[in-house]
């Protein structure tokens, strides 16, 4: 008797409590963690559009570096208010160690600030040639909701 009583507690517990309690956990662990998608990860093809991003959330953008022939990525940030660069790393395009003169992935870590709209202006050049072109441009607005 004591036995059949357990198995229907369990089951209750099984059927009615737990489902609850993991439906009810998200939002004990914080609301505002479940709004941010997963980091979201660009590259050139962002050039001309839009991203939307909430406050505080990361995201990168990996554009391909031609180092070996002096260029470099610069970049302008129309409002640093609403979106900023955390840090940049380098990385080797192929896996294996950094070759010379090979294609290297240039990584920079962004992260929404406050709500607004910033445009971002990337440009691929040798920063002694004045007054020649880039040989790349990617151009992106950030919208911080």
């Amino acid at each position: 008797m004591v036995a059949c009583r357990r198995n229907q507690v369990i089951k209750i517990i099984m059927k009615k409590i737990l489902p609850f309690l993991f439906s009810i956990i998200p939002f004990l662990m914080g609301c505002s963690d479940l709004a941010l998608p997963t980091e979201i990860q660009l590259n050139s093809s962002v050039d001309g559009k839009n991203v939307i991003v909430f406050s505080n959330q990361a995201f990168t953008l990996e554009l391909d570096a031609h180092f070996d022939g002096g260029y470099q990525w610069d970049y302008e940030i129309s409002d640093t208010n609403v979106v900023g660069i955390d840090s940049v790393s380098y990385r080797a395009k192929e896996a294996g160690e950094m070759k010379c003169g090979g294609l290297v992935i240039e990584t920079f870590y962004l992260r929404g600030k406050h709500r607004g709209q910033s445009a971002i202006n990337l440009i691929e050049h040798q920063s002694w040639e004045k007054d020649v072109p880039p040989i790349n441009t990617v151009h992106f607005y950030v919208i911080v909701k």
